[in-house]
């Protein structure tokens, strides 16, 4: 571990420094604080960074007499220039390899220096890696007593301001959040602030929220940067109360964070639905509010791979039943659509094309689907492909057409869609449950099986030929353990028996 400290020409005092970690309290007594520091952190080696002045001076004489090989002094200007500055930046950041750790004390650094050194220790941080232990400041001007003519027993508290360089990374996780919707940095800062506050010992104000909330900020944050809109709706709904009950917390342990929660609430709330598994108008408002936060964030492949699923989803709402989250459901509307879009193209004759079905000729007499999805299906493509084709628009067109999608999108919504169906369908064939011949004293072992297939909270179609009895005892076994109970035969259709997450 090295500690990079910096030396001047003034004649120091003798005062003794008082640095207080984890409890535990060190002291030492010296004129030359950089002195103090090797004796509190046991540096491998202490460098010294000393202006020509300082290079000739008797503080460095004296120092190296105190510490002898431990002391390195590097040369570095003044720092009365611009270029002096990035000299400076040069010749500091060159003495610390890849990973090492470091103490930095700016102590006795004059000028602009301490700022400098502040910046440098952030730009090694993330570029190399430097494990930046502490940046400390030995303030003699606190001494106390605060006599004019301090005594060498006076003590001066040696101040941690380690958290300065830890806000430019808070701020810099906050920009991330802001202008990408990426808070993954932002959470782990927080995660690891909960973490630190709670190894300490005699501290009994310790925070019970923050890891909750970092956890579901980096889950709300994968799901947006993988396309997950159902995932990101509900991590949005989660994370609302989470940071109205973390207020507290935030502004007293993570607070560049609390400084922004306000703003980053109004952004989850915008992203926010409760039932992301039913598809109904809200639902597609709310998917083409994220289209365009993708748009506005420059998130340009998010917004055109959600806004081609989106009018698959407005397609299956318009047909009006079915699993719209089943992938064997999804691929016949996707088929029913390229059927309607071929049929659009001149180039096409009436023998070559497969009839769309009449619900979607319906529709497509109403809305401009054809051209929709015949123009976002060839941006789709031509992003997903990665440009590898002679015939790609260029990056900057597909950004321009990417911008037009909320418009063409909300050409397809119609206030008048009152149609609600839910995805994730579980369905049980009864007649699967007992082969040949249904037997009441194995009524137990059917439940049983039924229980298992249904799983908690999802929509659940009891279907095929089976007594009466036993369509009564699992429809009866399932209340309040589907979401909604749905009996379908070829006669009836669908009959919902009952619907617990109706409005």
């Amino acid at each position: 571990m090295k500690v990079l400290s910096f030396l001047g020409t003034t004649i120091y005092k003798p005062i003794t420094y008082v640095w207080t970690s984890d409890g535990h309290e060190q002291a030492y007594t010296t004129e030359l604080f950089p002195e103090a520091v090797a004796h509190f952190f046991q540096p491998e080696h202490l460098i010294i960074f000393v202006t020509p002045q300082v290079r000739q001076h008797a503080n460095l004489r004296e120092l190296r007499s105190r510490l002898g090989d431990l002391v390195k002094a590097v040369d570095i200007p003044e720092g009365k220039s611009e270029s002096e500055l990035w000299q400076m930046f040069d010749i500091v950041t060159s003495t610390v390899g890849e990973g090492e750790a470091i103490v930095l004390d700016v102590t006795h650094a004059f000028r602009s220096i301490p700022l400098s050194a502040l910046v440098i220790a952030a730009y090694m941080r993330r570029t190399k890696d430097v494990d930046v232990k502490r940046i400390v400041y030995g303030a003699y001007e606190a001494r106390q007593p605060p006599r004019k003519n301090p005594k060498p027993s006076d003590r001066a508290p040696v101040f941690d301001v380690t958290p300065l360089l830890d806000l430019l990374d808070w701020l810099s996780g906050a920009q991330e959040l802001l202008g990408r919707g990426d808070g993954r940095s932002l959470a782990q800062r927080m995660e690891d602030a909960h973490n630190f506050l709670h190894r300490q010992p005699n501290s009994d104000l310790k925070p019970k929220t923050l890891r909750e909330v970092a956890r579901k900020l980096s889950s709300l944050s994968r799901s947006l940067h993988l396309a997950r809109p159902l995932e990101v709706m509900k991590d949005a709904q989660q994370l609302l109360p989470m940071l109205d009950a973390a207020k507290d917390e935030l502004h007293a342990w993570a607070k560049p964070f609390g400084l922004i929660v306000e703003r980053v609430r109004a952004e989850v709330a915008a992203l926010a639905y409760e039932s992301p598994e039913r598809l109904d108008i809200e639902n597609l408002h709310h998917q083409l509010d994220l289209i365009e936060y993708y748009l506005n964030k420059g998130l340009t492949v998010q917004a055109i791979t959600l806004a081609r699923e989106w009018v698959v989803s407005w397609a299956c709402l318009q047909q009006g039943h079915g699993d719209w989250l089943s992938r064997v459901h999804r691929e016949g509307v996707e088929e029913a659509l390229n059927s309607i879009a071929r049929q659009a193209r001149p180039s096409r004759t009436r023998t070559e094309l497969t009839a769309a079905p009449e619900w979607l000729q319906r529709v497509a007499e109403e809305f401009p689907i054809k051209d929709v999805w015949d123009r976002i299906v060839g941006l789709r493509n031509d992003v997903a492909h990665c440009g590898m084709s002679a015939e790609s628009d260029s990056a900057s067109n597909i950004e321009q057409k990417a911008r037009e999608l909320p418009e063409r999108l909300a050409s397809l919504l119609a206030p008048t869609l009152r149609t609600s169906i839910w995805g994730r369908r579980v369905v049980i064939d009864l007649k699967q449950l007992y082969g040949d011949v249904a037997k009441l004293e194995d009524l137990g072992l059917y439940l049983q099986s039924a229980l298992e297939m249904a799983g908690e909270g999802n929509d659940v179609v009891l279907t095929g030929q089976a007594p009466v009895w036993l369509y009564l005892a699992v429809a009866h076994a399932l209340h309040g353990k589907a979401r909604r109970l749905i009996y379908s035969s070829p006669v009836t259709g669908e009959i919902v028996v009952f619907d617990h997450a109706a409005r």
